[in-house]
Protein backbone atom coordinates (compact mmCIF):
# COMPACT_ATOMS: atom_id res chain seq x y z
CA UNK A 1 0.00 0.00 0.00
CA UNK A 2 1.29 3.44 -0.89
CA UNK A 3 2.10 5.46 2.21
CA UNK A 4 1.64 9.21 1.97
CA UNK A 5 4.00 11.28 4.05
CA UNK A 6 3.00 14.47 5.87
CA UNK A 7 3.62 16.66 2.82
CA UNK A 8 1.48 14.49 0.54
CA UNK A 9 -1.32 14.27 3.09
CA UNK A 10 -1.23 18.02 3.59
CA UNK A 11 -1.36 18.62 -0.14
CA UNK A 12 -4.36 16.34 -0.44
CA UNK A 13 -6.08 18.19 2.39
CA UNK A 14 -5.48 21.56 0.72
CA UNK A 15 -6.84 20.28 -2.60
CA UNK A 16 -9.94 18.91 -0.86
CA UNK A 17 -10.52 22.28 0.82
CA UNK A 18 -10.43 24.06 -2.53
CA UNK A 19 -12.97 21.79 -4.22
CA UNK A 20 -16.37 23.43 -4.87
CA UNK A 21 -19.11 21.85 -2.78
CA UNK A 22 -21.37 20.34 -5.42
CA UNK A 23 -24.00 19.38 -2.83
CA UNK A 24 -24.75 23.06 -2.21
CA UNK A 25 -26.03 25.91 -4.34
CA UNK A 26 -23.22 27.27 -6.53
CA UNK A 27 -23.89 30.99 -7.23
CA UNK A 28 -21.78 31.05 -10.38
CA UNK A 29 -24.24 28.64 -12.03
CA UNK A 30 -26.95 31.29 -11.74
CA UNK A 31 -24.66 33.47 -13.81
CA UNK A 32 -24.21 30.69 -16.37
CA UNK A 33 -27.98 30.47 -16.65
CA UNK A 34 -28.11 34.25 -16.96
CA UNK A 35 -25.57 34.15 -19.79
CA UNK A 36 -27.69 31.55 -21.60
CA UNK A 37 -30.89 33.60 -21.41
CA UNK A 38 -29.00 36.75 -22.40
CA UNK A 39 -27.81 35.00 -25.57
CA UNK A 40 -31.34 33.89 -26.45
CA UNK A 41 -32.77 37.38 -25.79
CA UNK A 42 -30.13 39.11 -27.88
CA UNK A 43 -30.77 36.63 -30.70
CA UNK A 44 -34.51 37.29 -30.78
CA UNK A 45 -34.37 40.98 -29.93
CA UNK A 46 -31.95 42.00 -32.67
CA UNK A 47 -34.60 43.57 -34.91
CA UNK A 48 -32.76 46.39 -36.69
CA UNK A 49 -32.21 46.47 -40.43
CA UNK A 50 -28.43 46.93 -40.79
CA UNK A 51 -27.39 50.03 -42.71
CA UNK A 52 -23.67 50.16 -41.97
CA UNK A 53 -20.80 47.69 -41.83
CA UNK A 54 -20.83 47.83 -38.02
CA UNK A 55 -24.55 46.99 -38.08
CA UNK A 56 -24.00 43.99 -40.32
CA UNK A 57 -21.14 42.66 -38.17
CA UNK A 58 -23.24 43.02 -35.03
CA UNK A 59 -26.26 41.30 -36.57
CA UNK A 60 -23.99 38.45 -37.69
CA UNK A 61 -22.58 38.05 -34.18
CA UNK A 62 -26.04 38.09 -32.63
CA UNK A 63 -27.24 35.43 -35.07
CA UNK A 64 -25.40 32.91 -32.84
CA UNK A 65 -27.37 33.84 -29.74
CA UNK A 66 -29.53 30.75 -30.25
CA UNK A 67 -26.62 28.73 -28.84
CA UNK A 68 -27.81 29.93 -25.44
CA UNK A 69 -30.35 27.09 -25.65
CA UNK A 70 -27.48 24.62 -26.02
CA UNK A 71 -25.87 26.10 -22.89
CA UNK A 72 -29.21 25.58 -21.11
CA UNK A 73 -29.17 21.92 -22.17
CA UNK A 74 -25.67 21.33 -20.82
CA UNK A 75 -26.46 23.13 -17.57
CA UNK A 76 -29.70 21.20 -17.15
CA UNK A 77 -27.97 17.87 -17.74
CA UNK A 78 -25.36 18.81 -15.15
CA UNK A 79 -27.78 19.99 -12.46
CA UNK A 80 -30.41 17.26 -12.88
CA UNK A 81 -27.85 14.47 -12.94
CA UNK A 82 -26.15 15.91 -9.85
CA UNK A 83 -29.45 16.02 -7.97
CA UNK A 84 -30.25 12.44 -8.95
CA UNK A 85 -26.81 11.11 -8.07
CA UNK A 86 -27.03 12.58 -4.59
CA UNK A 87 -30.60 11.34 -4.14
CA UNK A 88 -29.74 7.83 -5.29
CA UNK A 89 -30.54 5.26 -2.63
CA UNK A 90 -32.59 7.70 -0.55
CA UNK A 91 -36.26 7.49 0.34
CA UNK A 92 -38.88 8.78 -2.14
CA UNK A 93 -36.34 9.13 -4.94
CA UNK A 94 -38.89 9.38 -7.77
CA UNK A 95 -41.67 11.12 -5.84
CA UNK A 96 -39.53 13.99 -4.60
CA UNK A 97 -37.78 14.54 -7.92
CA UNK A 98 -40.93 14.65 -10.03
CA UNK A 99 -42.91 16.66 -7.50
CA UNK A 100 -40.21 19.32 -7.34
CA UNK A 101 -39.94 19.46 -11.14
CA UNK A 102 -43.71 19.82 -11.49
CA UNK A 103 -43.83 22.63 -8.93
CA UNK A 104 -41.02 24.46 -10.69
CA UNK A 105 -42.11 24.06 -14.30
CA UNK A 106 -45.82 23.36 -14.70
CA UNK A 107 -47.55 26.42 -13.14
CA UNK A 108 -45.92 29.06 -15.33
CA UNK A 109 -45.78 26.89 -18.44
CA UNK A 110 -49.47 25.98 -18.39
CA UNK A 111 -50.45 29.53 -17.53
CA UNK A 112 -48.64 30.76 -20.66
CA UNK A 113 -50.07 27.93 -22.79
CA UNK A 114 -53.62 28.59 -21.53
CA UNK A 115 -53.42 32.31 -22.29
CA UNK A 116 -51.84 31.67 -25.69
CA UNK A 117 -54.24 28.96 -26.85
CA UNK A 118 -57.49 29.78 -25.05
CA UNK A 119 -57.54 33.56 -24.67
CA UNK A 120 -55.48 35.30 -27.35
CA UNK A 121 -57.09 33.62 -30.40
CA UNK A 122 -60.40 35.25 -29.41
CA UNK A 123 -58.96 38.76 -29.30
CA UNK A 124 -59.65 40.80 -32.40
CA UNK A 125 -56.15 41.63 -33.55
CA UNK A 126 -54.17 40.97 -36.70
CA UNK A 127 -51.65 38.80 -34.83
CA UNK A 128 -54.43 36.49 -33.66
CA UNK A 129 -54.41 34.97 -37.15
CA UNK A 130 -50.76 34.01 -36.58
CA UNK A 131 -51.65 32.19 -33.37
CA UNK A 132 -54.58 30.47 -35.08
CA UNK A 133 -52.24 28.77 -37.54
CA UNK A 134 -51.68 25.90 -35.10
CA UNK A 135 -55.37 24.97 -34.88
CA UNK A 136 -55.57 21.21 -34.69
CA UNK A 137 -52.09 20.97 -33.15
CA UNK A 138 -52.86 22.38 -29.70
CA UNK A 139 -52.50 19.00 -28.01
CA UNK A 140 -48.79 18.95 -28.82
CA UNK A 141 -48.30 22.07 -26.67
CA UNK A 142 -50.43 20.82 -23.80
CA UNK A 143 -48.43 17.57 -23.63
CA UNK A 144 -44.86 18.88 -23.99
CA UNK A 145 -44.52 17.35 -27.45
CA UNK A 146 -44.49 20.49 -29.58
CA UNK A 147 -40.95 19.77 -30.80
CA UNK A 148 -42.34 16.80 -32.75
CA UNK A 149 -45.11 18.95 -34.21
CA UNK A 150 -42.58 21.59 -35.28
CA UNK A 151 -40.39 18.92 -36.87
CA UNK A 152 -43.39 17.44 -38.70
CA UNK A 153 -44.40 20.72 -40.37
CA UNK A 154 -40.81 22.01 -40.77
CA UNK A 155 -41.73 25.38 -39.25
CA UNK A 156 -42.11 27.40 -36.08
CA UNK A 157 -45.73 28.46 -36.21
CA UNK A 158 -46.66 30.20 -32.95
CA UNK A 159 -45.27 33.61 -32.07
CA UNK A 160 -45.36 32.93 -28.32
CA UNK A 161 -45.04 29.18 -27.88
CA UNK A 162 -42.34 28.52 -30.48
CA UNK A 163 -39.70 28.58 -27.73
CA UNK A 164 -41.35 25.66 -25.95
CA UNK A 165 -39.61 23.09 -28.17
CA UNK A 166 -36.58 23.19 -25.87
CA UNK A 167 -38.76 22.83 -22.77
CA UNK A 168 -40.35 19.80 -24.39
CA UNK A 169 -36.94 18.20 -24.88
CA UNK A 170 -36.06 18.77 -21.24
CA UNK A 171 -39.39 17.34 -20.04
CA UNK A 172 -38.89 14.25 -22.15
CA UNK A 173 -35.39 13.94 -20.67
CA UNK A 174 -36.83 14.15 -17.14
CA UNK A 175 -39.21 11.28 -17.86
CA UNK A 176 -36.47 8.72 -18.43
CA UNK A 177 -33.28 10.02 -16.83
CA UNK A 178 -34.13 9.34 -13.15
CA UNK A 179 -34.63 5.65 -13.93
CA UNK A 180 -31.41 5.54 -15.94
CA UNK A 181 -29.42 7.07 -13.07
CA UNK A 182 -31.03 4.79 -10.49
CA UNK A 183 -30.37 1.59 -12.45
CA UNK A 184 -26.83 2.40 -13.59
CA UNK A 185 -23.51 2.16 -11.85
CA UNK A 186 -21.14 5.09 -12.12
CA UNK A 187 -19.21 3.39 -14.91
CA UNK A 188 -22.43 2.35 -16.60
CA UNK A 189 -23.78 5.89 -16.47
CA UNK A 190 -20.61 7.22 -18.08
CA UNK A 191 -21.11 4.70 -20.88
CA UNK A 192 -24.77 5.75 -21.26
CA UNK A 193 -23.78 9.43 -21.53
CA UNK A 194 -21.17 8.69 -24.18
CA UNK A 195 -23.70 6.50 -25.97
CA UNK A 196 -26.27 9.32 -25.97
CA UNK A 197 -23.74 11.69 -27.52
CA UNK A 198 -22.88 9.19 -30.25
CA UNK A 199 -26.57 8.40 -30.77
CA UNK A 200 -27.36 12.09 -31.35
CA UNK A 201 -24.67 12.31 -34.03
CA UNK A 202 -25.87 9.07 -35.62
CA UNK A 203 -29.55 10.12 -35.66
CA UNK A 204 -28.73 13.52 -37.15
CA UNK A 205 -26.54 11.83 -39.76
CA UNK A 206 -29.30 9.38 -40.70
CA UNK A 207 -31.90 12.14 -40.97
CA UNK A 208 -29.61 14.52 -42.87
CA UNK A 209 -28.56 11.86 -45.36
CA UNK A 210 -32.22 11.04 -45.96
CA UNK A 211 -33.08 14.66 -46.74
CA UNK A 212 -34.73 15.66 -43.44
CA UNK A 213 -35.41 19.36 -42.94
CA UNK A 214 -32.79 21.20 -40.79
CA UNK A 215 -35.51 22.21 -38.31
CA UNK A 216 -36.16 18.54 -37.56
CA UNK A 217 -32.49 18.03 -36.70
CA UNK A 218 -32.67 21.10 -34.49
CA UNK A 219 -35.75 20.27 -32.39
CA UNK A 220 -36.12 16.49 -32.18
CA UNK A 221 -35.11 15.02 -28.81
CA UNK A 222 -32.92 12.17 -30.13
CA UNK A 223 -30.99 14.76 -32.14
CA UNK A 224 -30.31 17.01 -29.15
CA UNK A 225 -29.39 14.55 -26.41
CA UNK A 226 -25.68 15.35 -26.77
CA UNK A 227 -26.01 18.63 -24.85
CA UNK A 228 -27.90 17.06 -21.95
CA UNK A 229 -25.56 14.06 -21.93
CA UNK A 230 -22.47 16.29 -21.97
CA UNK A 231 -23.76 18.10 -18.88
CA UNK A 232 -24.52 14.79 -17.20
CA UNK A 233 -21.02 13.59 -18.03
CA UNK A 234 -19.53 16.62 -16.28
CA UNK A 235 -21.71 15.97 -13.21
CA UNK A 236 -20.49 12.38 -12.98
CA UNK A 237 -16.82 13.17 -13.55
CA UNK A 238 -16.90 16.09 -11.10
CA UNK A 239 -18.06 13.70 -8.39
CA UNK A 240 -15.28 11.26 -9.15
CA UNK A 241 -12.40 10.44 -6.81
CA UNK A 242 -10.18 13.17 -8.27
CA UNK A 243 -12.78 15.93 -7.98
CA UNK A 244 -13.28 18.97 -10.18
CA UNK A 245 -9.88 20.62 -9.90
CA UNK A 246 -8.25 17.67 -11.65
CA UNK A 247 -10.57 18.29 -14.60
CA UNK A 248 -9.71 21.96 -14.98
CA UNK A 249 -6.63 21.52 -17.19
CA UNK A 250 -8.29 19.08 -19.62
CA UNK A 251 -11.40 21.30 -19.66
CA UNK A 252 -9.36 24.30 -20.79
CA UNK A 253 -7.73 22.30 -23.57
CA UNK A 254 -11.08 20.88 -24.63
CA UNK A 255 -12.59 24.38 -24.64
CA UNK A 256 -9.87 25.56 -27.02
CA UNK A 257 -10.42 22.63 -29.39
CA UNK A 258 -14.21 22.94 -29.43
CA UNK A 259 -14.02 26.73 -29.54
CA UNK A 260 -11.82 26.67 -32.63
CA UNK A 261 -14.11 24.15 -34.33
CA UNK A 262 -17.17 26.23 -33.46
CA UNK A 263 -15.45 29.37 -34.77
CA UNK A 264 -14.64 27.55 -38.02
CA UNK A 265 -18.31 26.65 -38.47
CA UNK A 266 -19.37 30.18 -37.58
CA UNK A 267 -17.03 31.80 -40.09
CA UNK A 268 -17.96 29.40 -42.86
CA UNK A 269 -21.68 28.83 -42.38
CA UNK A 270 -23.00 31.79 -40.36
CA UNK A 271 -25.60 31.61 -37.62
CA UNK A 272 -28.61 30.51 -39.68
CA UNK A 273 -28.90 26.73 -39.33
CA UNK A 274 -31.32 26.61 -42.26
CA UNK A 275 -28.37 27.39 -44.51
CA UNK A 276 -26.02 24.84 -42.95
CA UNK A 277 -24.81 21.89 -44.98
CA UNK A 278 -24.93 18.28 -43.84
CA UNK A 279 -21.55 18.09 -42.04
CA UNK A 280 -22.39 21.13 -39.92
CA UNK A 281 -25.89 19.88 -39.13
CA UNK A 282 -24.46 16.52 -38.07
CA UNK A 283 -21.52 17.60 -35.91
CA UNK A 284 -21.91 21.26 -34.87
CA UNK A 285 -24.33 20.65 -32.00
CA UNK A 286 -21.95 18.11 -30.47
CA UNK A 287 -19.08 20.59 -30.77
CA UNK A 288 -21.21 23.15 -28.94
CA UNK A 289 -22.04 20.59 -26.26
CA UNK A 290 -18.34 19.93 -25.73
CA UNK A 291 -17.54 23.64 -25.63
CA UNK A 292 -20.24 24.43 -23.07
CA UNK A 293 -19.40 21.39 -20.94
CA UNK A 294 -15.81 22.64 -20.71
CA UNK A 295 -17.05 26.17 -20.03
CA UNK A 296 -19.22 24.85 -17.21
CA UNK A 297 -16.28 23.12 -15.56
CA UNK A 298 -14.08 26.19 -15.92
CA UNK A 299 -16.83 28.36 -14.41
CA UNK A 300 -17.25 26.10 -11.38
CA UNK A 301 -13.55 25.76 -10.62
CA UNK A 302 -12.45 29.27 -11.57
CA UNK A 303 -10.53 31.40 -9.09
CA UNK A 304 -12.87 33.76 -7.17
CA UNK A 305 -10.94 36.83 -8.33
CA UNK A 306 -10.85 35.86 -11.98
CA UNK A 307 -12.82 37.96 -14.47
CA UNK A 308 -15.05 35.03 -15.47
CA UNK A 309 -15.96 34.17 -11.89
CA UNK A 310 -16.66 37.80 -10.98
CA UNK A 311 -18.74 38.30 -14.15
CA UNK A 312 -20.87 35.19 -13.63
CA UNK A 313 -21.24 35.91 -9.91
CA UNK A 314 -22.28 39.52 -10.49
CA UNK A 315 -25.70 40.65 -9.29
CA UNK A 316 -26.87 41.39 -12.84
CA UNK A 317 -26.01 37.94 -14.24
CA UNK A 318 -27.37 36.08 -11.22
CA UNK A 319 -30.60 38.08 -11.39
CA UNK A 320 -31.03 37.18 -15.06
CA UNK A 321 -30.37 33.56 -14.14
CA UNK A 322 -32.88 33.56 -11.30
CA UNK A 323 -35.70 34.78 -13.54
CA UNK A 324 -34.51 33.09 -16.75
CA UNK A 325 -37.43 30.65 -16.99
CA UNK A 326 -40.09 33.37 -17.04
CA UNK A 327 -37.95 35.60 -19.26
CA UNK A 328 -37.65 32.72 -21.72
CA UNK A 329 -41.43 32.30 -21.91
CA UNK A 330 -42.23 36.03 -21.95
CA UNK A 331 -39.58 37.60 -24.15
CA UNK A 332 -41.10 36.88 -27.59
CA UNK A 333 -44.52 38.48 -27.03
CA UNK A 334 -42.95 41.38 -25.15
CA UNK A 335 -40.48 41.89 -27.98
CA UNK A 336 -43.36 42.04 -30.46
CA UNK A 337 -45.31 44.46 -28.25
CA UNK A 338 -42.37 46.85 -27.88
CA UNK A 339 -41.31 46.57 -31.52
CA UNK A 340 -44.80 47.20 -32.86
CA UNK A 341 -45.95 49.92 -30.47
CA UNK A 342 -43.31 51.55 -28.26
CA UNK A 343 -40.11 51.64 -30.28
CA UNK A 344 -40.27 50.62 -33.92
CA UNK A 345 -37.03 49.67 -35.74
CA UNK A 346 -37.54 52.37 -38.36
CA UNK A 347 -37.41 54.92 -35.54
CA UNK A 348 -34.17 53.61 -34.04
CA UNK A 349 -31.67 56.24 -33.00
CA UNK A 350 -28.75 56.54 -35.44
CA UNK A 351 -25.22 57.65 -34.75
CA UNK A 352 -22.54 58.06 -37.44
CA UNK A 353 -24.85 56.26 -39.88
CA UNK A 354 -25.31 53.23 -37.62
CA UNK A 355 -28.50 51.96 -36.00
CA UNK A 356 -26.59 50.22 -33.23
CA UNK A 357 -27.39 52.91 -30.61
CA UNK A 358 -31.09 52.42 -31.27
CA UNK A 359 -30.71 48.66 -31.14
CA UNK A 360 -28.92 48.90 -27.77
CA UNK A 361 -31.79 51.00 -26.43
CA UNK A 362 -34.19 48.33 -27.68
CA UNK A 363 -32.22 45.62 -25.82
CA UNK A 364 -32.32 47.55 -22.56
CA UNK A 365 -36.02 48.33 -22.94
CA UNK A 366 -37.06 44.82 -23.98
CA UNK A 367 -34.93 42.86 -21.52
CA UNK A 368 -35.81 45.30 -18.74
CA UNK A 369 -39.56 44.87 -19.29
CA UNK A 370 -39.16 41.09 -19.62
CA UNK A 371 -37.24 41.04 -16.34
CA UNK A 372 -39.94 43.12 -14.64
CA UNK A 373 -42.66 40.77 -15.92
CA UNK A 374 -40.62 37.79 -14.74
CA UNK A 375 -40.28 39.36 -11.29
CA UNK A 376 -44.07 39.81 -11.08
CA UNK A 377 -44.54 36.20 -12.20
CA UNK A 378 -42.07 35.03 -9.57
CA UNK A 379 -43.91 36.78 -6.74
CA UNK A 380 -47.50 36.14 -7.86
CA UNK A 381 -47.27 32.66 -9.37
CA UNK A 382 -43.99 30.80 -9.12
CA UNK A 383 -42.95 31.44 -5.53
CA UNK A 384 -46.22 30.22 -3.95
CA UNK A 385 -45.87 26.90 -5.77
CA UNK A 386 -42.15 26.67 -5.02
CA UNK A 387 -42.90 27.02 -1.33
CA UNK A 388 -44.63 23.63 -1.55
CA UNK A 389 -41.27 22.01 -2.24
CA UNK A 390 -40.82 21.79 1.52
CA UNK A 391 -43.13 18.77 1.44
CA UNK A 392 -40.75 17.07 -1.00
CA UNK A 393 -37.29 17.69 0.46
CA UNK A 394 -34.33 17.76 -1.83
CA UNK A 395 -32.24 14.67 -1.22
CA UNK A 396 -28.97 16.52 -1.62
CA UNK A 397 -26.72 15.87 1.33
CA UNK A 398 -26.71 18.62 3.93
CA UNK A 399 -23.04 18.84 4.55
CA UNK A 400 -21.65 21.68 6.62
CA UNK A 401 -19.82 24.38 4.73
CA UNK A 402 -16.09 24.20 4.56
CA UNK A 403 -15.08 26.74 7.18
CA UNK A 404 -11.80 28.54 7.12
CA UNK A 405 -10.17 30.53 9.87
CA UNK A 406 -8.74 32.87 7.31
CA UNK A 407 -11.01 33.35 4.29
CA UNK A 408 -8.57 35.64 2.50
CA UNK A 409 -5.80 33.10 2.84
CA UNK A 410 -8.02 30.36 1.45
CA UNK A 411 -8.96 32.53 -1.54
CA UNK A 412 -5.31 33.23 -2.22
CA UNK A 413 -4.42 29.55 -1.85
CA UNK A 414 -7.24 28.60 -4.23
CA UNK A 415 -6.01 31.00 -6.89
CA UNK A 416 -2.46 29.73 -6.47
CA UNK A 417 -3.59 26.12 -6.80
CA UNK A 418 -5.67 26.93 -9.87
CA UNK A 419 -2.77 28.74 -11.48
CA UNK A 420 -0.30 25.93 -10.70
CA UNK A 421 -2.28 22.75 -9.95
CA UNK A 422 -0.13 20.08 -8.36
CA UNK A 423 -0.87 16.56 -7.22
CA UNK A 424 0.16 15.36 -3.74
CA UNK A 425 3.23 13.85 -5.39
CA UNK A 426 4.32 17.12 -6.97
CA UNK A 427 3.10 16.19 -10.47
CA UNK A 428 0.55 18.15 -12.44
CA UNK A 429 -2.91 16.77 -11.73
CA UNK A 430 -3.78 17.45 -15.38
Amino acid sequence: MLHLGPTSAGARSRIAALEPDLSRHIPVLDGVRGLAILGVCVFHMTVMEPVSRADRVWVQICSFGWTGVDLFFVLSGFLITGILLEAKGREHYFRNFYARRVLRIFPLYYCVVAVSLLVLPHIQHAKAEHFARIRGSEVWYWTYLCNFSIARVHAFRHGILDVCWSLAIEEQFYLVWPAVVLLSSRRGLLVVCCGCILMSVAVRAALALNGAHPIALYVLTPCRMDGLAAGALVAILARGPRGTLALLGPAKKWAWVCGLLAAAVACREGGDILSWRRPQLIFAFTVLAGLFAAFLLISITGAPRSFLHRFLSSHAMRTLGKYSYAIYLFHLPLRALIRDTLYKPEHFLRLFGSRLPGQMIFYVLSIGIALLAARVSWIALEQPFLSLKRFFPNARASRPGKASADGAALTGARETMLAHPQSPHGDSVC
